[in-house]
């Protein structure tokens, strides 16, 4: 009789189990499509993301290394052509901010809050783009990025440094007159809080590398320019970007 019972309440319940299944399966179904199209977006991104963060963050060590001196000093700058490394430096920003927006264009940033990592990238996005650590307005770090993403064929595409160069002569081009905004801001790193407002944003930078690149395989290791932090800048990492906006990030030390 015991078997007889077990068999029926084996039976029921795994029609009970089935209907379930089916019921809820749609839904399932739906959540799992979110989360693999979250993955396909950010892998797909990610690479070209931190491919121009290297180069960014490679060119504000340069500059921190000579202390600025495109900007304050050109006779001492480690470049030929101050003036030439002033625009590769603008382009280099823009680059960054493009990779950013091209995300958004493709992902509207709604399918990447489905996932871990996906959601630390955002972390990261908004952090750059906080009233406490952005270089220019929310409205114009995007507009520069904006204008470097080109629409051919219905694909877009961001621009390459040649293409940049030739649009940033022209005057009346959306890339010369918000590319200016950034040139002015870095322009003004004689004064000692703007320059460490600059020098903040590549230690942003440089977490964000070796948060989703902790082995360096697709970008090289970089040590973080701490001799050049002010005292004053060391405790906003730790106390404020570190414990308040990047709270996940590992090594904290090593950032000040």
């Amino acid at each position: 009789m015991n078997e007889y019972l077990k068999a029926i309440l084996s039976i029921v319940s795994g029609g009970v189990l089935w209907e379930g299944f089916k019921f809820f399966y749609p839904d399932i179904k739906k959540i799992l499509g979110y989360r693999i199209d979250a993955k396909n977006t950010l892998y797909e991104n990610l690479d070209p993301i931190l491919k121009s963060s290297d180069e960014l963050l490679g060119k504000l060590e340069s500059l921190a290394k000579e202390d600025f001196a495109t900007y304050v000093n050109p006779s001492n700058s480690n470049s030929n052509s101050p003036k030439h490394n002033k625009r590769y430096i603008v382009y280099l920003f823009a680059q960054f901010w493009a990779q950013l927006e091209y995300l958004r264009l493709k992902s509207q940033y709604n399918s990447l809050a489905k996932i871990k990592k996906g959601k630390e990238l955002l972390s990261f996005i908004d952090t750059i783009e906080s009233r406490k650590f952005r270089i220019l307005d929310r409205s114009i770090q995007r507009i520069i990025g904006q204008s470097l993403i080109t629409n051919s064929n219905q694909k877009f595409k961001v621009m390459t440094l040649n293409e940049f160069m030739i649009e940033y002569e022209k005057p009346d081009s959306a890339i010369a007159i918000w590319g200016k905004k950034l040139e002015d801001t870095l322009q003004s790193v004689d004064d000692k809080k703007n320059r460490q407002t600059i020098l903040l944003f590549g230690v942003i930078i440089s977490m964000l590398i070796n948060h989703f690149d902790p082995k360096h395989k697709s970008v090289r290791k970089r040590v973080v320019y701490k001799s050049k932090l002010s005292q004053r800048s060391k405790k906003i990492i730790k106390n404020r970007l570190l414990n308040q906006y990047l709270k996940f990030i590992k090594s904290k030390e090593e950032y000040y």
